[in-house]
């Protein structure tokens, strides 16, 4: 018997001692690629993040997205686990609720997912099983009278007789005989989330959880679940407002069921969309003016259908519509102006911090499609510079509306003409509308899930910077982990560990593996070109390959008035000291909403220092680059580890607009003689207050 136990030991110990340090088996479910697409995503339950990265998404757990009784109704219910009541009929749509939960549901599932916290998963699981438990049963469609179909006709007349009727007002007429059309369609069983009215929006919102816990786990209820889910829906449905959106989650689960009616109904309701953003308008050369989320999540749309179905027309669409969107209101922050909607790129033109998840979601997709580095660029761009300054650095407040020129920010500081004077500029962990606190969950989670890529032929593809790891399933048994070993994006080098694995066990052998780097269009790299590069070769365990990506100082002009400073992906600004004192002031636009959590307060934060500058020459050469050696997070304010001197002027009679305003700057600029100073700038997402365009000294 002792031969036995001992034999069996030792059996057990080798079975150990053979399974090489540092494997970890890919887990990541398979799914197909989109015909026409370059790359491809689905790597989340592969991918690790590390150094910086993993500090932000540690403080986004023990932030915001940890305590949902910090942030009050409605993610301090139920969520999509059982029923989720109104708070009041005067508040919102029957559908908001489910918005803004489905926005945290998403971001809270993403964020368990890469750091495999198990509070969070077990949150998502309760509502992944409530929600694939109680599909909807039957229902009968309701005829509309004669009476209901003759005023939407006569509606419909007057606005088409109308030669100054706006495009909103065209889609609005339009709605109104689609929406009883839609009404009156029977509705299969099988339909997912409440018994609410519109729910085909919040929908698409949802399906984004349900689609990363497919691709971290492969449940196979999932795809399933969403072929019997869309069937419920009528084309009319579908093709209304941003109830559009919902042709990313057919497609997708197109690509893994194969059923073609979803791709054929895909193109229908895109093709015959009464919706904000169309066809028609997307081809054409007028000016947009929409709201900015609607703008963003549904400029995917076309580009989705072009992966797909390679019809060139859907590709052309998507990058007219962007190049209309992008031209006349980027900020230098790196993301679209939206205070509700497109507001252009003055210096005080301002954005949601929806728009950050919903740009950077959507230029994924442009990237995916068309594997080109500047959709890259541009998410890092934003998620470097905008995702990081409209929130505390420890993630317990948040903005609204966010501004890269923005001087003062309390409960009554809103400079935009959107809730003038009100609490959306301030940082809070409770705002009056609740898409923003939510959406805040998403951005860092879609950014790491979206950092490494697959090639058509399932090989690594390193699409956005910073430090991480990743495990890449090649086949055969054979496996390969890269560590990502940086500072981006405050280092130029970018350095890649590789360790392949056979069965378990580090293999020592070489193997042949194209591998995809970026070098972004902002890098000056001597003869090698901007873009994504395959280094073809074999390689094998230890050997590393580094990309070196030279940072220079460059100055930009605002499209309006101004001028910014960068270097490489980060923009700089000009930190305005505060004074920072908790507000707890009872404002009634918030209907009674306060945290329920002490450590999460909303702030009044007033300058408490000069910020009246100008900037006095723009030759780079001028610019003193400093750099210190930290361990801390870069982020936070004094520890950045790159930072700029520049040379300034203090600019006369420029001060708060009716002492709780940030100003506008000012058109002639006169410099107070003898106020020349050097400044010191630090990356934009380490501030609260903050001076980044600059006006331009004489």
């Amino acid at each position: 018997m002792k031969s036995r136990i001992l034999t069996s030991l030792l059996l057990t110990v080798a079975a150990l001692a053979s399974c090489s340090p540092g494997y970890e088996e890919p887990r990541a479910a398979q799914v197909p690629q989109a015909p026409y697409s370059v790359y491809s995503e689905g790597l989340i339950a592969d991918i690790t993040p590390r150094g910086w990265l993993e500090e932000v998404l540690r403080r986004q757990k023990n932030g915001l997205t940890g305590h949902p009784e910090a942030m009050d109704y409605p993610y301090n219910s139920v969520l999509w686990a059982g029923e989720l009541e109104r708070d009041s009929d005067s508040r919102g749509a029957d559908w908001w609720r489910f918005e803004q939960t489905a926005y945290y549901l998403d971001g809270l599932a993403r964020l368990g997912y890469l750091t495999d916290e198990p509070e969070l998963l077990k949150v998502w699981n309760e509502n992944l099983e409530y929600v694939l438990a109680h599909p909807l049963p039957f229902k009968k469609g309701q005829t509309p009278s004669q009476k209901e179909l003759d005023a939407a006709g006569d509606f419909i007349a007057q606005i088409s007789a109308d030669p100054k009727a706006t495009q909103y007002q065209k889609f609005k007429a339009g709605r109104a005989l689609r929406v009883l059309q839609a009404g009156s369609a029977d509705r299969p069983e099988g339909r997912l989330g409440a018994e609410a009215e519109s729910m085909a929006w919040p929908f698409a919102v949802f399906f984004r959880a349900l689609k990363a816990c497919y691709e971290a786990t492969g449940d196979s209820r999932i795809p399933q679940a969403l072929l019997k889910h869309y069937r419920t829906y009528a084309d009319a449905e579908l093709s209304l407002s941003r109830f559009v959106v919902n042709v990313e989650g057919m497609l997708w689960t197109y690509s893994l069921t194969g059923e073609e009616e979803l791709l054929n109904r895909s193109k229908w309701v895109w093709d015959n969309a009464f919706a904000e953003l169309t066809p028609a308008l997307c081809s054409d050369d007028s000016r947009l003016n929409l709201h900015g989320v609607t703008m963003n999540e549904m400029l995917k749309i076309p580009l989705m259908l072009y992966e797909y179905t390679g019809e060139q027309s859907y590709f052309d669409q998507a990058i007219n519509a962007f190049r209309k969107m992008e031209g006349p209101n980027m900020l230098v922050d790196g993301v679209v102006s939206s205070t509700e909607f497109l507001a252009g790129n003055h210096p005080l033109a301002s954005h949601e911090t929806c728009d950050i998840s919903d740009y950077c979601w959507t230029m994924g997709y442009f990237l995916q499609a068309t594997g080109d580095a500047i959709w890259a660029d541009r998410i890092e761009k934003c998620m470097f510079n905008a995702a990081l300054g409209c929130i505390t650095k420890d993630f317990k407040a948040m903005q609204y509306f966010s501004c890269p020129n923005q001087f003062i920010a309390t409960g009554n500081s809103d400079h935009n003409s959107f809730k003038y004077g009100k609490t959306w500029m301030q940082y809070r962990p409770i705002h009056e509308t609740e898409c923003c606190i939510g959406n805040l969950h998403r951005y860092f989670p879609n950014y790491v899930a979206r950092m490494w890529l697959k090639d058509n032929e399932g090989y690594p593809v390193a699409a956005l910077y910073g430090p991480s790891e990743v495990v890449y399933d090649l086949g055969d048994g054979l496996s390969v982990k890269i560590e990502q070993d940086t500072a981006y994006p405050f280092e130029e080098a970018v350095t890649f560990r590789f360790t392949f694995f056979k069965d378990g066990r580090i293999s020592r052998e070489e193997h042949y593996m194209p591998f995809t780097y970026r070098v972004p269009e902002w890098c000056n790299a001597g003869e090698l070109e901007s873009g994504f590069h395959t280094e073809k070769r074999r390689w094998k365990s230890g050997d590393e390959f580094t990309v070196s990506l030279p940072m220079e100082v460059r100055f930009e002009d605002n499209p309006v008035q101004g001028r910014s400073i960068t270097r490489g992906p980060i923009v700089y600004s000009f930190p305005i000291e505060a004074l920072v004192q908790e507000d707890t002031l009872t404002y009634e636009n918030l209907a009674g909403k306060k945290s329920a959590n002490p450590d999460f307060k909303s702030w009044s934060m007033t300058p408490a220092a000069d910020w009246n500058y100008a900037l006095q020459n723009f030759d780079p050469e001028d610019v003193e680059v400093v750099f210190k050696r930290s361990s801390a997070f870069p982020f936070d304010p004094g520890c950045s580890p790159v930072t700029l001197r520049v040379k300034a002027s203090k600019v006369q009679g420029w001060s708060l607009k009716e002492d709780r305003f940030t100003p506008a700057l000012p058109s002639d600029v006169q410099i107070i003689d003898g106020s020349d100073t050097t400044l010191e700038l630090v990356p934009y997402g380490s501030t609260t207050l903050r001076l980044t365009i600059f006006p331009v000294a004489p």
